[in-house]
């Protein structure tokens, strides 16, 4: 945590020293264009590209996790923002007579913030995008997890009484590992109802054992049978909206 803010601290003061240097630079190469529209222009535009690439390089800082994620999307993001601040500053050497051209001047500006905002906005959505498939692929696989763990306290709670309904639920396990994780939304309600129908069949089958009554062996088998239908069923439809 102290790191952390030791290298937030360092960034923040680079920040500064950056926009301290542009203005120095600005002023001294420009010292007679204070009153110029196009010399304003251009280090207003310059302090913004300074800006957006501190504010982004301290969003990565605290969020490393993050980005170690997707590397790609916001290493994309820090390379347009970096481009911006390079066109800025080459924008920045025609400012001399930039005034005979103001109103061209000020479109470029204005052409190339709105490119930079667009571009970084799409890599944003994307890096969302993906952030959002890897929870719900990371949500899904502990779906079929909650589910092939419930079967196996089931196959525990048979003990060694019940060797052909024993084998049946070994049957739907294996199905379960062999069954996609990556699920439709609509589909998640289906994985959630067998879940609760085979917890349901676990208390039923252990309450039976503690009360010291016989399984009802066909009743066990018929609902052993329904979910490995309901399995397949959802296999299938995850296959057919895939295809």
């Amino acid at each position: 945590m102290i790191m952390k803010r030791s290298n937030l601290l360092i960034a923040d003061i680079i920040y500064v020293v950056c926009l301290v240097i542009s203005s120095m630079i600005s002023f001294t190469v420009y010292s007679d264009g204070y009153q110029s529209i196009a010399f304003w222009i251009s280090l207003i535009a310059t302090y913004v590209a300074i800006t957006s690439l501190w504010i982004f390089v301290r969003y990565v800082m605290r969020n490393m996790e993050r980005f170690k994620q997707f590397v790609p999307g916001y290493t994309a993001i820090g390379v347009i923002l970096a481009i911006y601040l390079l066109c800025v500053i080459f924008y920045a050497l025609f400012v001399g007579f930039a005034d005979h051209v103001l109103r061209w001047f000020i479109l470029l500006h204005a052409v190339t913030a709105a490119l930079t905002f667009m571009l970084c906005a799409i890599v944003w959505i994307y890096i969302r995008s993906a952030r959002q498939h890897e929870t719900s692929q990371q949500l899904n696989a502990a779906g079929l997890y909650s589910i092939q763990k419930a079967l196996q306290q089931l196959l525990n709670s048979l003990g060694n009484q019940s060797i052909q309904e024993r084998k049946s639920v070994e049957s739907i396990i294996e199905l379960v590992k062999y069954s996609d994780p990556v699920i439709p939304a609509s589909m998640e309600y289906t994985d959630h109802q067998i879940l609760i129908e085979i917890e349901l069949l676990n208390d039923e089958v252990q309450s039976q054992f503690a009360a010291g009554e016989h399984l009802n062996k066909e009743r066990l088998a018929a609902q052993i049978s329904s979910i490995k239908s309901r399995l397949l069923e959802r296999n299938q439809q995850i296959l057919a909206m895939k295809s």
